[in-house]
């Protein structure tokens, strides 16, 4: 192969890494805003019952435990509870 065909064919390879990365970096984003819309309505529910625990919110968000419990670290981090 010639240096220039080595090199076409690093710089192919390095355009398919930026958008396989693109493609992550757009997913976390949607994820991330997925998990502030229930982080509010996490805390509308703790606040409105006045409980607060992973497996009161997974019932009544209807998310998996470790997105639960992820909601509730939030809400104590931020003093919410």
């Amino acid at each position: 192969m010639t240096d220039v065909k080595i090199l076409e064919k690093k710089i192919a390879e390095l355009e398919n890494r930026l958008k396989v990365a693109e493609k992550k970096v757009a997913l976390l984003t949607k994820d991330q805003e997925f998990m502030d819309a229930l982080y509010v309505k996490a805390e509308e529910l703790v606040k409105k019952h006045n409980r607060a625990s992973a497996i009161f919110i997974q019932k009544h968000l209807m998310v998996d435990y470790p997105r639960a419990t992820e909601l509730l670290n939030r809400l104590k981090t931020n003093g919410v509870v």
